[in-house]
């Protein structure tokens, strides 16, 4: 390392440069905040928490009935929910179920993760409760909804929801037009939601719902991007330390 300073005399000169190329670091304050905040962040990024909270395959059919939905709670990390949905003539057109956010968290993404059909798409919507109120033909009766699919008509021109956080188009009054609307991120509470295909093809959909701590910031947000430089610094500042003793 040394030897690549050209030009080098002697340790007073090294110091010297550091002290004006780098940052000033008695002064540089990392607070336990941001300490903390950064060792969340890596945590999240480096180990989300995965779980497939029902199948149909192994589970049964989902609900088909708006009163009854089937109830799940979500934990926190990603949520997959896995199924199918064949058609009203068929006697499958719609899968209701009741997501119950706990105290503490927040819904973060709902993520439309795979699709498999011969149609270009399905719709998708959801209200407040433990059970679906109202005609679900009509949108008055949604918080929000949504196509999903291969080739959806969302904004157009139609395109694939595959990996696509359905939350935001569901929030936007420009796509889900007619709807009461809703804040995002879903807060504690249950909702109930329709994942629905009306031709008389088989779908296969997978939906994952990232549920966090509301303590806990979102990787990227200003105060996880601020622990995470008080993390760079303090590696920093172990590392001048370590050269400075080489030096003497």
């Amino acid at each position: 390392m040394l030897g690549s300073c050209r030009g080098y005399a002697g340790p007073g000169l090294l110091a010297a440069v550091f002290q004006r190329r780098g940052i000033n670091m008695h002064y540089t304050p990392v607070t336990k905040k941001s300490l903390f905040s950064a060792a969340v962040c890596a945590l999240l990024a480096a180990a989300p928490a995965k779980a497939t909270i029902y199948n149909e395959a192994g589970s049964g059919d989902l609900s088909n009935d708006p009163g009854t939905p089937t109830a799940l709670t979500l934990t926190p990390g990603s949520n997959s929910v896995i199924g199918t949905v064949s058609g009203f003539d068929n006697g499958d057109g719609q899968d209701w179920v009741s997501f119950t956010i706990p105290t503490g968290f927040v819904m973060t993404s709902y993520v439309n993760s795979k699709y498999g059909s011969t149609d270009d798409q399905g719709f998708t919507g959801f209200q407040s409760g433990s059970s679906f109120s109202g005609d679900p033909f009509v949108a008055g009766s949604y918080a929000g909804y949504a196509h999903f699919g291969t080739d959806a008509t969302n904004p157009l021109p139609p395109s694939s929801t595959v990996g696509v956080n359905l939350l935001p188009l569901m929030a936007n009054p420009s796509f889900s037009v007619g709807a009461t609307g809703f804040t995002r991120p879903l807060a504690a509470g249950t909702y109930t939601f329709l994942i629905q295909q009306g031709d008389p093809v088989t779908t296969s959909y997978q939906f994952d719902m990232n549920v966090r701590s509301v303590s806990v910031p979102e990787p990227g947000s200003s105060l996880c991007l601020l622990g995470m430089g008080g993390l760079a610094i303090l590696a920093l500042r172990r590392r001048l330390g370590y050269l400075d003793r080489r030096i003497r």
